[in-house]
């Protein structure tokens, strides 16, 4: 009776004991042994970290940018000087508009200095119009970035004279 407890025993101490695996290098077609060694993962706790996603040529179907408006709401065309009277607008059309999609029109003097920026939700809408008003453009050089979400969709550099 005790030799079947201790042969359990040791039976059921070997079953549970791991298995060390033993690997194998990769071979290549001619025999040559190869071992790759990963490097350690980079701490970025600290770092910033800018990641720009190209878009491809379909992220904008049609845009325009000038003074007036057509019936339908749009600009046609592209003009780039402007009166200090006249309003600046910014139309654009989507290829996409995903769930969620915030679309901006922002506005830069010489300085990098941000002097207009107005967002709006597109909630599946594909076309959008802005207007930056007249009072808020002072004679000089401009420009203009209209956002597809938080990604740079068109630029212009416009003059108001």
């Amino acid at each position: 009776m005790k030799f079947r407890v201790v042969l359990i025993a040791v039976l059921f101490v070997a079953a549970c004991q791991r298995q060390r695996e033993t690997r194998q290098p990769s071979q290549t077609r001619r025999g040559v042994t190869t071992t790759t060694i990963a490097a350690p993962p980079a701490n970025l706790m600290q770092k910033k970290v800018v990641e720009q996603i190209p878009f491809g040529p379909n992220l904008l179907d049609s845009k325009g940018i000038g003074p007036k408006l057509a019936a339908d709401g749009t600009v046609s065309g592209e003009v780039l000087a402007y009166k200090p009277t006249d309003p600046v607008n910014v139309t654009m059309r989507f290829h996409e508009s995903p769930h969620g999609l915030q679309s901006s029109v922002r506005v830069e003097d010489p300085k990098g200095k941000e002097v207009y920026r107005t967002f709006r939700e597109m909630n599946g809408g594909k076309l959008v119009t802005f207007t930056i008003p007249p009072k808020k453009l002072k004679r000089g050089h401009y420009k203009v970035e209209g956002y597809w979400g938080g990604n740079v969709a068109v630029e212009w550099d416009i003059d108001v004279k």
